[in-house]
């Protein structure tokens, strides 16, 4: 048996047109014109054709703690005449990795497609879509989903670290308690930020705290986290997670997030769209046919304010269009820079909306700012309706 590994985080329920959702399959063997029919497509008699079949198009992972993780192996087979090529691309978010060139599955043989979630939403249910391609004319398009509960880690206090408007430099310091509750031994063995690119903005310190100074009486053993953030941070919404290694069998790896604010001499202006306390614009239900746009302004005050410049960085989804106007003068030290920020006419049906159906896009511009080097924001939305493939 060969394994094509996909490693998804966030899975988002997003893909494009001609998915459909297999939703209530859960646990039932799917067959290529089982597929076809459901879908209302015509089927032919299958000779001389590769010929896709999947244990189960959906699988329900249960209750998980916040930031923990849990896979699912999907078994394919293909027991048709002809090679059949699987290519999953439909997770839409930009954390999916591994090679998923088209591979093909010689007949008779069966592939195990493994999906691995981790846990990085808010408190609830979960249900996420990943989308896989086939070479098979009766199912060239079919919906893999998962779907479960996740609840907060009782062994963590607070449940993050929480930095509200920090600016870069004050050398702030906020913890979190990780506790064991039980007869058992705990060890902390690394905690490290997930992001490579952010591990240098931050300084995270374990210290080993007494049992009497535990915030929960019940602890038998515990570890306070420290996280100071650093010089670099993008201006915007705080939004790292760092990751817990410990020898507790049901927490191996622990994700708990940062969170909050980062200000300075820049920031983001704009109607009631534009939301500060999640740092995000919020565009809602946008019809795919017609697209969506908010027109916003970027506040520059300071010394540096008449020099400062920006540029579009980093976009993701990358069909957002972000357009970047002349500055204005209010006076010496104070200018506004238009932006607008636009979904274009045509999209396929995706949710981004920073929930359990799926993560926020978001923005980085660049900057030649001395202290603040870029600003962030986040971008949340629902196409609904036909789009055209992207």
């Amino acid at each position: 048996m060969r394994v094509l590994p996909v490693v998804v985080v966030s899975l988002i329920l997003g893909s494009g047109v001609g998915a459909w959702s297999a939703y209530h399959s859960v646990g039932s063997q799917r067959t290529a014109e089982e597929i076809a029919a459901l879908r209302g497509d015509e089927v032919g008699d299958g000779s001389e054709l590769p010929k896709f079949e999947i244990d189960s198009l959906s699988h329900e992972f249960g209750t998980m703690q916040r930031g923990t993780s849990r896979s699912h192996s999907f078994k394919v087979t293909n027991s048709g005449d002809k090679p059949l090529n699987v290519e999953v691309v439909g997770t839409t978010c930009k954390c999916t990795a591994g090679d998923m060139a088209k591979n093909p599955i010689p007949p008779g043989e069966t592939v195990d497609l493994t999906l691995n979630w981790v846990a990085k939403v808010n408190v609830g249910t979960f249900r996420q879509t990943a989308t896989v391609e086939t070479n098979d004319p009766r199912a060239r398009r079919v919906e893999l989903t998962v779907e479960g509960m996740v609840t907060d880690v009782s062994t963590v206090e607070p449940k993050e670290w929480f930095f509200d408007k920090l600016r870069l430099g004050e050398g702030r310091t906020e913890s979190i308690y990780l506790m064991a509750t039980e007869d058992e031994e705990l060890v902390i063995e690394s905690a490290e930020i997930e992001n490579e690119e952010a591990a240098g903005k931050y300084k995270v310190e374990v210290v080993e705290v007494p049992k009497d100074e535990l915030p929960d009486p019940q602890a038998k053993a515990g570890y306070r986290v420290d996280v100071t953030p650093l010089d670099g941070l993008a201006l915007g919404p705080l939004h790292d997670w760092v990751l817990l290694k410990t020898n507790i069998e049901s927490a191996r790896e622990l994700r708990v997030p940062i969170m909050g604010t980062v200000v300075g001499d820049i920031e983001l202006r704009g109607p009631s769209a534009y939301n500060d306390v999640t740092g995000s614009i919020h565009f809602g239900d946008v019809k795919s046919a017609e697209g969506a746009e908010v027109k916003l302004f970027i506040n520059v005050g300071g010394e540096h304010a008449a020099d400062t410049t920006f540029e579009v960085g980093e976009v993701d989804p990358d069909y957002l269009e972000i357009e970047l106007g002349e500055p204005r003068k209010l006076r010496d030290d104070l200018y506004h820079v238009p932006l607008v920020v636009r979904l274009p006419p045509g999209l396929p049906p995706v949710i981004r909306n920073g929930t359990g159906q799926g993560e926020a896009g978001h923005v980085v511009l660049k900057t030649n700012h001395p202290k603040n080097p870029e600003i962030s924001f986040g971008v949340r939305f629902v196409i609904k309706g036909a789009g055209v493939t992207r």
